[in-house]
C-alpha cells in the first residue's frame, strides 16, 4: 500500500482549479483580442455599431472572468480546508504517537501549507504553465515579436533557477532556527511558574533571544537574497516590455505589424511575465512550504506503517520483557541494561532502586513510550511495537511522574476526554482507584473544574485523579511510576488498596516507588542499579522476614516460585547468563 501523500485524495478538486485556471487564462485574451478588433476593424471602419458590439462582447467575458476568478479562489480556500480536515487528525495523532516529533511543529507545517495554498505565490504557480500558450499568441503575430519574448521569458526563468539554489540552504537553516526558538519558547512557558518563582525569567528570556536572533539573522539572509532575486526579476521584465514595444515600433515603421498586434503583443507578455516574476518573489515561501509538504509526508508514511499492523485477539496482559536495553544516542553507558523478566496476569511487580538506576526508562518502555535499542517487550507473546497503538493502548493504564490534566471537569480527565464515556465506568475507575469518596467531597463531585493543567487541585489530588485515569477502561497492565509521591498515609493506603484489588481482577501491576509501604502490597520486587536488575523474585524471598532489602547472598525465587542460587554479581547461573547483568529470574 503506498503511503499516504499531503494531497493525496484531493484529485477531483485539484482537477476543478485547474479546468477554473484553464478557463481564466483564455479569458485574459480579451483585452489583447479586443484592442486588435478596434484597430483592424473599427479605426479602419468607423463602425459605432461595431465598436459597440465589441464592446458588448468584452463585457460579457470580463463578467465570465470574474466568476472564474472567484470560483478559483473559493476552490483554493476549499483545498486548504479539506487538506487541514483530511490529515490534520493524522498529524495531530502522529504527534502524540511521537512519528511527528517531539513538538507540534508538524502541525505548524500543516498550518503554512494550508495558508500557501491559498496565498497569491500558489495562483502564480498555476498561472506560470499558461505563458506558454501567451507567448504562442505572441509568435503569431510575429516571429521576431515571438523570440524577443521568449529570450526575455527565458532570463525571468533563469532567475527563478537561481533563486532556488540561493536561497535553499538558507530557507532551510532559517526554517531549523525557528523551529528551535520556537521549541524553546514553549520550554519556558510550562516552567513559567518555576521560573518566575527563583527569578530566572531574565535568564531565560536571554537564552531564547540569543536562539531568536540567529533565526532572524538566518532569515534575513535568506531574505536579503530572495529580495536582490526579486528586484533584479522587476528590471527585467520591465526591461522585457520595453523591448518587445520597441521591436513593435519598428516592425509597424517597417510595415510588418498591424500597430493593434503591437499593443496586443505588449499585453499579453506582462500576463505572460506575472506569475514568473511573482513565483520569484514568492520563492522563500515556496521554499519553507516544499520543507514543510516533505515533513509532512515523512510523518504520514510513519503513520502509514503503523496503521497497517494488523489486529490482534484481546490481550490477557501477561507481561514479558526479553533483553531490554536502552542506549541513549547523548550518552555512553545504557539507561537500561539487558532487564529480563515475566509477570503473569495478577501479579504485580515493585521497581526499587536510587534515582538515576533507570525505573522510569524501564517503565516508560514497558507502555511503549521508549523505543528499545535491543530486546522486546512482549504482551501474551507478542511484541509491543507488533500491536495498532490503539488496540493495545485500551489495554494499558500508565500515571507518569509527572500528572498533566487537561482543562475540563474530573469525569472527563478521568475519561481522557472520550465524549462517550460511560458515567458507571467512570465511577467505577474511580472507585478501583480508591479515590471516588475524595472525589465526592470536591464541591462539584465528577463536575468540578480542574482548572487549566488542574491548578484547581493540589498535587496530591491531582495524582490520585491521575490514578484513577489510569484504572479506567479496565487495563490489563497498569504501570504507576511513583504514584505516591504526593499522597499523604491516608492516601497511600488507599493506592495499596487499589493495586491488591486490581490483581486481584487479573491485572499485571508494575510500581515504582521509594516508599517501602507501597512495594508491602505488590508480589514481587525488582531492585535496579546503574541501569541493570541486580534483584528479582517474590517480595518476601527479597523482602525477607524483617522487610529489609537484603545484602547480597539473600536466596530469592523467580516469577515462577523457583528458588534462585544466592546473588553473585561475578557468579553466572544455569544457563551461562548473569544475576548481576539483569538476566536472572527468567521463567
Amino acid at each position: 500500500m503506498s503511503p499516504r501523500r499531503v494531497f493525496h485524495g484531493q484529485r477531483g478538486l485539484v482537477g476543478a482549479i485547474f479546468f477554473a485556471s484553464l478557463c481564466l487564462n483564455l479569458l485574459v485574451l480579451t483585452a489583447p483580442i479586443y484592442m486588435l478588433q478596434l484597430f483592424t476593424r473599427v479605426m479602419s471602419s468607423h463602425s459605432l455599431a461595431t465598436l459597440a458590439a465589441l464592446t458588448v462582447a468584452a463585457g460579457i467575458a470580463l463578467v465570465f472572468y470574474m466568476i472564474f476568478d472567484a470560483l478559483r479562489a473559493q476552490l483554493l480556500t476549499r483545498l486548504g480546508n479539506r487538506i487541514e480536515a483530511d490529515i490534520g487528525p493524522i498529524v495531530l495523532g502522529s504527534v502524540v504517537q511521537g512519528a511527528g516529533g517531539a513538538d507540534t511543529q508538524a502541525v505548524r507545517d500543516l498550518h503554512e501549507v494550508r495558508a500557501f495554498v491559498m496565498s497569491p505565490s500558489f495562483t502564480a504557480l498555476l498561472d506560470a504553465p499558461w505563458s506558454v500558450l501567451f507567448l504562442g499568441v505572441i509568435y503569431l503575430f510575429h516571429p521576431l515579436l515571438g523570440l524577443v519574448a521568449t529570450v526575455g521569458l527565458a532570463i525571468l526563468l533563469l532567475l527563478g533557477v537561481m533563486s532556488e539554489i540561493a536561497g535553499r540552504v538558507p530557507a532551510r537553516a532559517a526554517s531549523e532556527s525557528v523551529r528551535k526558538s520556537n521549541a524553546t519558547a514553549d520550554e519556558v512557558l510550562r516552567n513559567a511558574e518555576i521560573v518566575r518563582a527563583m527569578g530566572r525569567t531574565s535568564t531565560l528570556v536571554a537564552r531564547w533571544q540569543r536562539q531568536a536572533f540567529a533565526a532572524i539573522a538566518t532569515g534575513t539572509r535568506a531574505h536579503d537574497r530572495m529580495s536582490r532575486m526579486s528586484s533584479l526579476a522587476r528590471m527585467v521584465r520591465m526591461a522585457l516590455q520595453i523591448a518587445v514595444m520597441a521591436t513593435g515600433v519598428w516592425l509597424v515603421l517597417e510595415g510588418a505589424l498591424a500597430p493593434g498586434m503591437m499593443i496586443a503583443a505588449s499585453i499579453l507578455l506582462g500576463r505572460a511575465a506575472a506569475p514568473v516574476e511573482q513565483s520569484i518573489a514568492g520563492w522563500r515561501g515556496m521554499l519553507a512550504v516544499r520543507v514543510a509538504v516533505q515533513r509532512l509526508n515523512a510523518v504520514l508514511a510513519e503513520t502509514r506503517a503503523q496503521e497497517s499492523r494488523m489486529s490482534l485477539p484481546e490481550p490477557t496482559g501477561r507481561l514479558s520483557v526479553q533483553d531490554a536495553t536502552v542506549v541513549s544516542p547523548g550518552r555512553q553507558d545504557p539507561l537500561v541494561m539487558g532487564i529480563s523478566l515475566e509477570l503473569r496476569p495478577g501479579d504485580s511487580l515493585g521497581l526499587f532502586g536510587p534515582s538515576g538506576a533507570g525505573k522510569t526508562t524501564f517503565v516508560r518502555a514497558l507502555v511503549g513510550l521508549q523505543p528499545l535499542t535491543r530486546g522486546h517487550v512482549r504482551i501474551d507473546d507478542a511484541a509491543l511495537e507488533d500491536w495498532p497503538a490503539e488496540q493495545i493502548g485500551r489495554h494499558i493504564g500508565f500515571l507518569p511522574q509527572r500528572v498533566e490534566l487537561f482543562e475540563g471537569t474530573i469525569a472527563e480527565n478521568i475519561a481522557l476526554m472520550d465524549a462517550e464515556a460511560k458515567p458507571s465506568e467512570i465511577v467505577r475507575a474511580a472507585k478501583r482507584a480508591q479515590v471516588h469518596e475524595l472525589i465526592l467531597s470536591l464541591p462539584g463531585g465528577y463536575n468540578a473544574q480542574v482548572g487549566r493543567n488542574g491548578d484547581f487541585l493540589s498535587a496530591g489530588q491531582r495524582q490520585r485523579i491521575g490514578l484513577a485515569r489510569a484504572f479506567y477502561g479496565a487495563p490489563c497492565l497498569i504501570v504507576l511510576d511513583e504514584p505516591n509521591a504526593n499522597l499523604d498515609p491516608e492516601g497511600e493506603e488507599a493506592l495499596a488498596e487499589a493495586i491488591t484489588q486490581a490483581t486481584a481482577e487479573g491485572a499485571v501491576v508494575v510500581v515504582v516507588s521509594h516508599r517501602m509501604s507501597v512495594l508491602k502490597a505488590v508480589n514481587h520486587i525488582a531492585v535496579l542499579e546503574q541501569g541493570r536488575m541486580v534483584r528479582f523474585g517474590k517480595a518476601k524471598a527479597v523482602f525477607g522476614a524483617d522487610n529489609v532489602l537484603p545484602m547480597a547472598g539473600r536466596v530469592t525465587t523467580d516469577t515462577m516460585g523457583r528458588k534462585l542460587p544466592p546473588l553473585d554479581p561475578g557468579k553466572p547461573i544455569a544457563g551461562g547468563k548473569n544475576r548481576a547483568s539483569g538476566q536472572g529470574g527468567v521463567s
